[in-house]
């Protein structure tokens, strides 16, 4: 209901201050009015911002002989904050020291004009997180009688209640795994709302403390990844007015997220350090990650720039130290048929196991059809391989005798590799899974090594064909899609090994090298040690 002054009104008539006391002053008013109305064309009298009709003419004057109101509307004129508020909306500071204020007639009268505008007012501060306008108009003369109080409340009640089913929301996404920078979520966890709720009557009381829950639920949402936020939403629960109960939740997961900063990792902690620094937008563990990325980039280039002068083994181009061996064709046909019988469907189910890291996938087939069985071979490298054992990884030191004259590959992509080790009279594998590493012996001659990488390993798969020279021998298990340049990899990137027996005798070394994946997404060989004795490696044909 808009609110009308009449005193402001008739001043404004009169040109000047009115004694709305004089009976006598106001009749001559009434008649002044009327009789412009009924001299105007369409029968209005307008004067500012008011237009009246007779009729709402005749009825204004009326209630302002009833009662009291026209003494109420003489104390708001009085009062200018109160009178701009009921005009505009908008509170400027605090109303006059006046006792009518208290007069419960005075409330019930003022009420309809001022429910509205103070609920309105109250709620659009504490979107705009405004606390100034909050403070006074809480300050300010209680101005609502009982009905009108309860519907101001419940108004405020349902704009409080959406903001905290928002925030419930959002807590329930960061639980999930969503990280959202912490600009989206001060609007519910800062220092001047909680000056505001507590502001807020006592009838918001059991309210408030369900919020401050809501801020302890939102720290542990966020501190894993965001200590510092999350401990500060915790913190602020401390300002804020709830019960008792609240408060000894908020110092026992106090104290809990206290704790976790002492085993924090090394990224968050690093995150959490720089404080004000962290960019924003992105999380304290995202940040230290960051940084520890762009470490690493910088002492990589800084390492590799300070040893490129150094030794490494001499790679040169290969002789033919396999063309007159036995393990020539049948290598031959191997590799023919891993490079192209990925393109033939597979007719029936894969019903083999997928292999594990160390398992040897193609030597056995192969030694066997050589007429030399797997389990009778003099090969002092095969005998070592099952000696040792290569079904599972082998995650020791560098130095560990066991594993000396050996290759200790490692798989850095995410699909899993194949090595596998020609010499002129032997042949083995070794499968690695994705991430892993494994150790593959050499043996005191020349030494071959391919890598077969592809996705969706069919450890029943056979090649088309078998092969003719070795009766009976038939490629079995493949990669049924290569993956990026696996096909050209495995032809042109083999690696030949020569050792020297003098050296070999006495180091309990092994030689670790990686398969990689590059920027622009080529597989690639990368040799991790500058050591090049007792080595000549050269580059296969």
């Amino acid at each position: 209901m808009k609110y009308v002054n009449p005193v402001i009104f008739l001043e404004a008539v009169h040109g000047g201050p009115v004694d709305t006391g004089d009976a006598a002053a106001l009749s001559l008013l009434r008649k002044k009015m009327l009789a412009e109305l009924e001299l105007s064309d369409d029968k209005q009298f307008k004067t500012g911002d008011w237009v009246f009709d007779k009729h709402q003419l005749l009825q204004f004057f009326d209630q302002l002989a009833a009662g009291k109101e026209l003494f109420f509307h003489a104390q708001i004129a009085a009062d200018p904050v109160l009178l701009h508020f009921l005009d505009k909306g908008e509170i400027t500071g605090r109303f006059a020291n006046n006792p009518v204020y208290e007069d419960l007639a005075f409330r019930k009268f003022i009420s309809p004009y001022y429910e509205p505008l103070f609920t309105d007012a109250v709620i659009d501060s504490l979107k705009k997180n405004q606390l100034q306008p909050t403070t006074d108009l809480f300050a300010n003369p209680w101005l609502l009688d009982g009905a009108h109080t309860t519907t101001s409340y419940k108004r405020i009640f349902r704009y409080v209640g959406m903001l905290e089913e928002h925030l419930k929301i959002i807590i329930e996404k960061l639980r999930n795994g969503a990280f959202m920078p912490w600009k989206e979520l001060s609007g519910f966890a800062n220092i001047t709302l909680v000056q505001q709720l507590n502001i807020l009557p006592k009838a918001f009381h059991e309210w408030r403390s369900d919020y401050g829950i809501s801020l302890i639920n939102l720290g542990l949402a966020i501190y894993r990844k965001d200590y510092r936020n999350g401990m500060a939403a915790v913190e602020l629960v401390s300002k804020l007015d709830t019960t008792i109960h609240v408060q000894e939740e908020k110092e026992r997961w106090k104290a809990r997220v206290k704790e976790y900063k002492k085993k924090m990792k090394l990224a968050q902690r690093i995150g959490y350090w720089l404080g004000p620094l962290r960019p924003k937008g992105i999380s304290e563990e995202g940040t230290g990650t960051l940084i520890l990325i762009v470490s690493a980039v910088l002492l990589s280039r800084l390492f590799f720039s300070l040893i490129e002068t150094k030794p490494r083994p001499e790679i040169v181009t290969t002789f033919g130290y396999f063309e007159h061996t036995r393990t020539n064709e049948p290598v031959k046909y191997l590799l023919y048929h891993l490079q192209t019988d990925s393109i033939y469907p597979l007719n029936k189910k894969d019903t083999s196991k997928t292999p594990v890291t160390g398992e040897d996938v193609y030597g056995p087939d192969f030694m066997a059809a050589l007429n030399r069985p797997f389990r009778k071979t003099n090969d002092t490298a095969i005998l070592k391989m099952a000696e040792h054992g290569q079904q599972e990884s082998h995650p020791s030191p560098k130095g560990n005798p066991v594993h000396r004259q050996s290759l200790h590959l490692y798989n850095r992509l995410i699909v899993p590799a194949i090595a596998m080790i020609q010499t002129p009279d032997t042949f083995y594998s070794c499968y690695i899974s994705p991430g892993d590493s494994a150790f593959v012996p050499l043996q005191l001659a020349v030494n071959r090594l391919y890598m077969y990488v592809g996705l969706h390993w069919d450890g029943t798969k056979e090649a088309q064909y078998a092969m003719d020279d070795v009766k009976g021998y038939r490629v079995r298990g493949f990669f049924l899609m290569p993956y990026k340049n696996s096909n050209q990899f495995l032809k042109e990137s083999n690696l030949i090994f020569k050792l020297d027996p003098r050296y070999w005798a006495t180091s309990d070394r092994n030689i670790p090298i990686e398969i990689g994946l590059s920027v622009n997404g080529h597989l690639y060989f990368n040799l991790l040690e500058n050591n090049a004795a007792g080595i000549e490696m050269e580059i296969g044909d």
